[in-house]
C-alpha cells in the first residue's frame, strides 16, 4: 500500500490537492525533482497517521476513521470510490460523538458541496473540453479544506464526549 501511495500518479481524474502540481510537472524535464515531489506528498499522510495513532489509540473507531479520512484526503490519487473507505467507519464512530443530527447533516452537506463543486469542474474539463484545470484545483482545495474542517469537528465532538465521561 505504501509503495502505491508514494508512486501512484493519475494527474487528471482525482480530488487530490496535489493533482495540479503533478499535472504540471508530469512531463517536466526535471525527473529527479518530480520523483522527490512524490515522496514529499506522502509526508502528510504518514505524519497524520502517526499522530492519530499516538493521540487516539484508546478509541480505535476514532483513530481508524481519522487515519482513513486523512489518508484519502492527502493521497496523490483520490477518486470518488476512495470515499467508501471511510464512509463505512462512520456508523461505528457516530455513537461516540456528541453531535446533533442537524450538525451531522450540515457537515455532510458541506462534504457534498465540496465534492459537487469539484465534480462540476471535472465535467467542464472532461465533457465540455474547457481548459479549467486551475479552477478544478481551487475546487479541490475547497474540498480539502471542508474535509479538514469536518475532521476537526469530529475530533472536538469526540473530545467533548470523552471529557464528559471523566467528570
Amino acid at each position: 500500500v505504501c509503495r502505491v501511495a508514494i508512486t501512484a500518479g493519475d494527474t487528471r481524474h482525482n480530488f487530490s490537492p496535489y493533482f495540479y502540481l503533478l499535472y504540471l510537472t508530469k512531463y517536466a524535464p526535471t525527473a529527479p525533482l518530480t520523483a522527490l515531489l512524490r515522496y514529499i506528498c506522502f509526508l502528510p499522510q504518514a505524519l497524520l497517521s502517526l499522530l492519530f495513532s499516538v493521540k487516539f489509540y484508546a478509541s480505535p473507531e476514532l483513530c481508524l476513521t481519522l487515519q482513513t479520512v486523512t489518508f484519502v484526503m492527502f493521497n496523490k490519487v483520490s477518486t470518488s470510490q476512495y470515499f467508501l473507505w471511510y464512509f463505512w467507519l462512520l456508523p461505528l464512530l457516530y455513537p461516540r460523538l456528541k453531535i446533533s443530527l442537524v450538525r451531522a447533516a450540515s457537515l455532510l452537506g458541506l462534504w457534498f458541496a465540496g465534492q459537487g463543486l469539484w465534480l462540476w469542474t471535472g465535467y467542464l474539463v472532461e465533457f465540455e473540453c474547457k481548459n479549467c484545470f486551475l479552477v478544478m484545483h481551487c475546487a479541490g482545495l475547497f474540498f480539502l479544506l471542508s474535509q479538514c474542517y469536518i475532521v476537526c469537528c469530529l475530533v472536538v465532538s469526540s473530545r467533548t464526549q470523552s471529557s464528559q465521561k471523566t467528570e
